[in-house]
């Protein structure tokens, strides 16, 4: 599985996790969490609209609520550069 040019191994586990709503966690290994988290973070995925100044989605739905509330415990701050970029939102409102 190749995800914006990085390799990941494409296990079973992986793949459900990343296209199903509903994830059995019992048989999902460290690894296998470790890579769906990364491949969130290269593609955005756990920011509303994928907008990388975006902040962390939060839905009623089983796969926020079990997994990528766990991944991103909101209000932490999961982008690099992002004091930079708050910085400036706030220079520019003032």
């Amino acid at each position: 599985m190749i995800v914006k040019g990085i390799a990941y191994k494409g296990t079973r586990e992986l793949f459900v996790l990343w296209t199903r709503k509903k994830v059995d966690r019992s048989f999902v290994t460290d690894s296998d969490m470790k890579a769906y988290r990364a491949i969130l973070e290269a593609t955005h995925g756990q920011l509303e609209n994928n907008d990388p100044l975006g902040i962390t989605k939060t839905t009623p739905g089983a796969k926020y609520k079990d997994l990528i509330s766990k991944l991103f415990p909101v209000g932490r701050v999961t982008r690099r550069g992002s004091e930079r970029t708050l910085k400036h939102k706030w220079t520019t409102l003032k």
